[in-house]
C-alpha cells in the first residue's frame, strides 16, 4: 500500500512538474504567467481546462490525447512525465524505508525530471531549479549521516562537481572560442557531487559524456557548432547510477 500511495503521489507531482516545464521558461522570457496563475489552460487555444481533465494520466486517457476545446493533440510529454514520476517514486520507496532522506531524494528526483524536460525543450537549466537542487542535495546527503565527516564529503563532492567541468569548459572555450557547457550543466554536476559523492561523480560524468555524445550524434544530429541539451544525459546517468548503487 505504501508503494501504491507514493506512485499516486509521484503522478500528482508529475502533473505539477508539467506546469513547471511549460510555464517556467515562459515566465523567464517575460510572459504574464506564474506557476499558480492563470488556472490550467489549453496551450493551443488558451481556453481554461476543466478540473476533471487534469487528473494525472486519467485525464489524458479520457480525452484520448486531444484537447476537448480545440481538438489539437496533447503532447505525449504530459502523460510521460506523470507515469515516469509515478514509477520513480514507487521504485525509490520500494528500495528504501520512509525517512527524511528518502523524502528529500524524492524532491531531488522531482527537480531532475523538471530540469530534464526544460533543457530538452529549451536548452535551459534555470537557476530557480539548479540552486534549490544544490541546497537540497547537500541537505539530503547530511540527513543520511549527520556527521562532520559527511560535511567534508559534501563540500568535496560539490567542489569537484563544479570545478572539474568548469575547468574542462574553460579549456574548451580557449581552444574553440566558445563554451562547450552551460553554467546550468556545471551547477547540476555540483549538486550531484554533493548528493552522491565525488566517487560516484566520476562514473556519472563518464556515462553522461557517452550518452551526450550518442544523443548529440543520433537523436539531435547536432553538427560541430550546434548546441544540444546535455542536461538530460547528466540526469539520466545520475538517476541510473543512483538506482544501480542501491541494488
Amino acid at each position: 500500500m505504501t508503494v501504491l500511495f507514493f506512485a499516486l503521489l509521484g503522478a500528482i507531482f508529475g502533473s505539477f512538474n508539467n506546469v513547471v516545464i511549460y510555464r517556467l521558461p515562459r515566465m523567464m522570457r517575460g510572459d504574464a504567467l506564474s506557476l499558480s496563475w492563470p488556472p490550467s489552460f489549453c496551450p493551443h487555444c488558451q481556453q481554461p481546462i476543466k478540473a476533471r481533465y487534469n487528473v494525472p494520466l486519467l485525464g489524458w486517457l479520457w480525452l484520448k490525447g486531444r484537447s476537448r476545446c480545440c481538438h489539437q493533440r496533447i503532447s505525449l510529454r504530459y502523460p510521460a512525465v506523470e507515469l515516469g514520476m509515478a514509477l520513480l517514486f514507487a521504485a525509490w520507496v520500494w528500495q528504501h524505508s520512509i525517512a527524511l532522506p528518502t523524502l528529500l531524494d524524492l524532491a531531488l528526483l522531482t527537480l531532475m525530471v523538471a530540469m530534464l524536460f526544460i533543457d530538452y525543450e529549451h536548452l535551459l537549466l534555470p537557476n530557480k531549479l539548479t540552486v534549490p537542487f544544490i541546497l537540497l542535495a547537500m541537505f539530503s546527503a547530511f540527513a543520511r549521516q549527520p556527521t562532520f565527516a559527511t560535511l567534508n564529503d559534501i563540500a568535496l563532492g560539490g567542489a569537484i562537481g563544479f570545478l572539474m567541468p568548469w575547468l574542462v569548459n574553460r579549456a574548451f572555450a580557449l581552444q574553440n572560442g566558445r563554451a562547450g557547457l552551460g553554467m546550468g550543466d556545471i551547477k547540476l554536476f555540483a549538486g550531484i557531487g554533493a548528493w552522491q559523492g565525488w566517487q560516484a561523480l566520476f562514473h556519472i560524468m563518464l556515462i553522461a559524456s557517452l550518452l551526450g555524445l550518442v544523443s548529440g550524434l543520433v537523436l539531435f544530429r547536432a553538427k560541430r557548432n550546434e548546441a544540444f541539451p546535455f542536461g538530460p544525459a547528466i540526469i539520466i546517468a545520475s538517476v541510473g547510477w543512483l538506482f544501480f548503487q542501491n541494488q
